[in-house]
């Protein structure tokens, strides 16, 4: 169900032990953070499979690997099949998904996103991405949603190496001007905490995506947030009277 908020399964919610993050760059995921599409990428990655002649992932294993970028997703889910076959699953995914969201099938926002990007601008925060997708879905999510002028700084796969790897915050820090002090990660997998550990920055966790909140601690977040209320109530500061 598109909006849902997975129930956080950790025992203990740590707090933050750091001042707010006002002014500070954060930098978002987009598949399982911002956009509900793990129905849409396991469906389409089952489909590329059986076009391609091959037997299909569990789409709880799909789902579980969103985050990498997409060859690093097609050669994680078809290690002992040929390349030639691997070739033709990563060329049919791409047909089929760029046709999907070309034809405005594009997955749902997950409830409160578009309120806590507003209250972190508004707040005086930077915002930015760092993707798994690529420049053109990332471009068409963008303007179906509303949402580039929100974004000063948008990081894509197919012009970085996969998560983990810290590339892609590197290039976002440097490219309005924040150190790592002044960065935060906010994702909903184990990537992107890990990216966020190797880049020498923050991370928070999301309940609501494809990874448990207790293993996301256990990769390094400060914390999970059960929603995006509680998200900006962790980061934003209160105003003084």
């Amino acid at each position: 169900m598109a909006g849902r908020h997975w129930s956080y399964r950790a025992q203990v919610e740590p707090q933050p032990d750091y001042v707010p993050l006002n002014g500070s760059l954060i930098l978002f995921d987009v598949d399982g953070t911002l956009l509900d599409a793990g129905d849409m990428i396991a469906r389409t990655m089952v489909e590329a499979f059986l076009a391609a002649g091959a037997h299909p992932p569990d789409t709880e294993d799909v789902r579980s690997i969103i985050g990498l970028s997409l060859p690093e997703m097609v050669d994680h889910l078809t290690r002992g099949l040929a390349s030639d076959m691997c070739d033709k699953i990563l060329s049919g995914y791409r047909f089929r998904y760029f046709d999907l969201i070309e034809q405005e099938e594009t997955p749902e926002v997950f409830a409160g996103a578009d309120a806590a990007l507003r209250r972190f601008r508004e707040a005086g925060c930077v915002l930015g991405l760092t993707t798994g997708k690529a420049r053109r879905s990332t471009e068409l999510m963008l303007s179906a949603n509303n949402w580039a002028r929100h974004f000063s700084t948008v990081q894509c796969a197919d012009e970085n190496p996969s998560k983990p790897d810290p590339t892609m915050v590197h290039r976002a820090m440097a490219a309005v001007g924040r150190s790592r002090s002044e960065t935060l990660v906010i994702g909903d997998s184990r990537y992107d905490m890990r990216m966020a550990k190797a880049a020498g920055v923050r991370a928070v966790g999301v309940g609501w995506g494809y990874n448990q909140g207790v293993e996301l601690l256990a990769e390094g977040a400060v914390f999970v947030a059960r929603d995006f209320e509680h998200l900006a109530e962790l980061l934003i500061p209160e105003p003084v009277l």
